[in-house]
């Protein structure tokens, strides 16, 4: 669905788009595929869209899977998990979800930290998460008129992914990825790739 073989993946979702989802969704495969996941989040999902997606899974796979939540105090959660990074293989999975706040500037020292954070492992796979904005010059920047948040300090290091619901589509959404574009649909169990 998203190629995570490319390098650390900044997923920036439209109104709608469901980013959450797709987060849980990469978890899903991730454990499935025998990886481990560190999983950061703003706040843990609904007790209902946990079960859904990541219920099915066994006692071990689940034992794979660590999860923060941080709150509005990312910086204050995530000293313990530096630790733990480098020791993070190519199968395994960071996802810092909703990384930034979703109203202004993306502040400077998360910029910094979401730097940092890429660059204590090199080889494993690592996405972050982060509500698009509209941009207000009206010169249609980004993608049709969405700007990424913290794309001067992470556009570098981050390759955007962009989530968009597609209007008067029931549960579709577009992945755009460079030049690719997918369509997935939502189901019970997550994400997937619509034929």
């Amino acid at each position: 669905m998203i190629d995570l073989s490319r390098g650390p993946v900044h997923i920036s979702a439209g109104p709608s788009a469901n980013s959450n989802s797709m987060c849980l969704t990469i978890i899903s495969r991730t454990l499935r595929n025998r990886g481990r996941v560190i999983w950061m989040t703003r706040e843990l999902s609904h007790n209902e869209k946990l079960l859904d997606i990541l219920g099915h899974h066994s006692e071990n796979e689940m034992n794979r899977m660590m999860i923060v939540e941080f709150g509005n105090n990312i910086s204050g959660k995530v000293e313990p998990i530096k630790r733990m990074i480098p020791s993070l293989r190519g199968e395994d999975l960071l996802i810092v979800e909703e990384w930034c706040e979703s109203y202004g500037r993306a502040k400077k020292s998360d910029c910094t930290l979401m730097q940092e954070l890429a660059g204590l492992n090199k080889k494993t796979r690592i996405i972050i998460t982060s509500n698009s904005y509209e941009d207000a010059s009206g010169k249609k920047k980004g993608l049709n008129g969405w700007m990424v948040r913290g794309e001067k300090s992470l556009g570098s290091i981050f390759r955007t992914v962009w989530l968009t619901k597609i209007e008067e589509q029931y549960q579709k959404v577009m992945i755009t990825d460079g030049d690719e574009q997918t369509i997935v649909h939502l189901t019970k169990k997550g994400f997937e790739k619509k034929n």
